[in-house]
């Protein structure tokens, strides 16, 4: 059987990459394919959330689900690379990750984190 989630640093039960119900994560592949220097970026930031530091920086966090908006959906960026992360409850979840996409489809992106999210609960967003 398949996990719905597994963890992205070790010994942490709060920042995990959510599986699909293939068996694969869009998280994992996302962040093996990357040069290691961007890898190691996105470890810092991942590190950040697992211990309560906030990324404060416009340009490597933000916000992109509305206000009140919840579960709630951020971006990570490091150079050209984004990683969409779902906040629910005191949880970090990686969803995908993809090349910078033109401001039209970060809605799309959005929609996708979320489902992905909520594949394996049967709900929908």
């Amino acid at each position: 059987m398949t996990e719905h989630t597994r963890r992205l640093l070790p010994d942490c039960d709060t920042v995990l990459a959510m599986n699909r119900r293939s068996g694969g994560s869009d998280a994992v592949t996302f962040l093996q394919r990357l040069q290691p220097r961007f890898r190691a970026r996105y470890q810092r930031y991942l590190v950040y959330l697992r211990d309560g530091i906030p990324i404060k920086s416009p340009e490597n966090f933000r916000r992109l689900s509305p206000p009140g908006h919840d579960p709630t959906v951020f971006e990570i960026k490091v150079d050209k690379y984004r990683l969409y992360i779902v906040r629910n409850n005191v949880g970090w979840y990686a969803t995908h990750g993809c090349e910078k996409p033109k401001d039209s489809r970060v809605s799309h992106e959005i929609d996708k984190a979320l489902t992905i999210f909520w594949e394996w609960n049967g709900e929908t967003p």
